[in-house]
């Protein structure tokens, strides 16, 4: 039984619809890491940048018959004291054929900034915006870089893979994971150099901690080194059989000090961002799924199978199933973040009445509120006219709880009041 009400007016505004409910893509991914070149008592900050171009606002070029996305950025770096020791601004045009706007899903445009910085404290502010769209966003980072001088053994930061070859052939090819995100992938990597300022080569064991978001230990692995005078390149290979929906943390130790930590996460490529707690995602199927669909979905004996089972239950409801999303699966869990942004009180908002009426009907046509009746208590009435319906809410208690009085004439509704 479908219960989730999506009306798409038609093809054309189906994706328009969908966006304007997800509002939930990132414009960019930065990732800031700072390497010790052999020859410098400085660091050497290397900024990588990705475009997801799908996010982007594109106009056409009437004289080419192109379509173009005019970005801008702005870079800037402050030491300890608030001092600014860079401040550069970039601008520019990204083109793309009217081929490959059919497949914009599928593109992005990748750039690396470098930035030689002394040791010390920094933060580094990324300010980014689409010039066709005025969309706007700025994210910041935390940068130490160490003093090379002082260890005869130093850590670089560590840089994600989602590719890596060494052939006779072709040598060494590297492929940035910039937006963090292992998901979807077999394998990943870690990059890292080690400086290493000894006269003579050593062998040195390293141990690998990997850790999800509530610091509980996923798996540990001990890496060797053969290290020599100079840099050291490095890439250790990683299975992603461990991990699912959620954040993660490496951090590589000598055995009595961590010497340098990632963050990472895992999320579906066609997911919206918000589900990152596969359980909670369950539990949040309850407007849409039958009870035997979720106690069936719960009954995997591993993590690994209820996922399985969670994602084969939104396959089949999946209406576009020949394309990368599932429009269903994202309008649904953008609603239930919506629900709890709004009506969280004394319970998550996707759990209240007036989060389970938006969930399973969007927003409502009209809301008539009545938060101040001096002969009655708090009520609000929902109108929904597409489908001659209104919803009644009562505060009884006077802290904003509002309760459906209203049936929704469905079985678990029926249960529920």
């Amino acid at each position: 039984m479908l219960l989730v009400s999506v009306n798409y007016a038609g093809a054309q505004d189906k994706e328009q619809k969908i966006n304007e409910m997800l509002n939930v893509k990132e414009l960019f991914y930065a990732d800031p890491l700072v390497f010790y070149p052999y020859d410098s008592a400085a660091g050497r900050l290397d900024l990588y940048i990705e475009l997801p171009l799908e996010n982007l606002q594109f106009k056409r070029n009437n004289a080419s018959e192109d379509f173009e996305a005019s970005i801008e950025y702005i870079v800037t770096i402050k030491n300890s004291d608030g001092d600014a020791v860079v401040n550069q601004t970039y601008t520019q045009t990204l083109s793309t054929t009217k081929a490959e706007q059919k497949i914009i899903t599928e593109k992005s445009a990748s750039s690396l900034k470098n930035y030689f910085l002394a040791p010390g404290n920094y933060k580094l502010t990324f300010a980014f915006r689409d010039r066709n769209s005025n969309k706007e966003k700025s994210k910041e980072y935390d940068i130490k870089v160490k003093n090379p001088l002082t260890d005869n053994l130093i850590f670089s930061d560590i840089l994600l893979l989602s590719e890596y070859t060494d052939s006779p052939e072709t040598g060494k090819e590297i492929v940035p994971l910039i937006s963090g995100n292992v998901g979807m992938l077999n394998s990943f990597y870690l990059f890292y150099e080690i400086k290493y300022r000894g006269s003579d080569s050593t062998v040195k064991q390293f141990k690998l901690h990997f850790y999800d978001d509530k610091g509980a230990a996923v798996f540990d692995t001990t890496v060797a080194c053969l290290i020599k005078p100079g840099s050291n390149n490095f890439v250790t290979k990683i299975s992603n059989d461990k991990y699912y929906i959620g954040n993660y943390k490496v951090d590589i130790t000598d055995g009595a000090e961590i010497l340098v930590h990632k963050l990472f996460y895992y999320r579906w490529s066609d997911m919206p961002v918000n589900i990152k707690d596969l359980d909670k995602a369950i539990d949040q199927l309850m407007y849409i799924a039958e009870s035997d669909d979720i106690s069936f979905i719960n009954k995997g004996k591993t993590k690994e199978e209820r996922l399985r089972r969670f994602l084969k239950f939104w396959k089949d409801k999946d209406p576009t199933p020949n394309t990368p999303k599932n429009e269903l699966m994202n309008v649904y869990y953008s609603r239930v973040n919506t629900a709890t942004e709004r009506y969280t009180h004394f319970v998550e908002g996707w759990k209240t009445d007036m989060g389970m009426v938006y969930i399973i009907l969007g927003n409502p046509s009209n809301i008539d509120r009545h938060p101040f009746e001096s002969d009655s208590k708090p009520y609000e009435i929902w109108t929904y006219y597409d489908i001659n319906r209104q919803f009644i809410f009562v505060d009884d208690t006077g802290f904003g709880d509002y309760r459906l009085i209203t049936p929704m004439y469905d079985d678990r509704t029926r249960i529920r009041y």
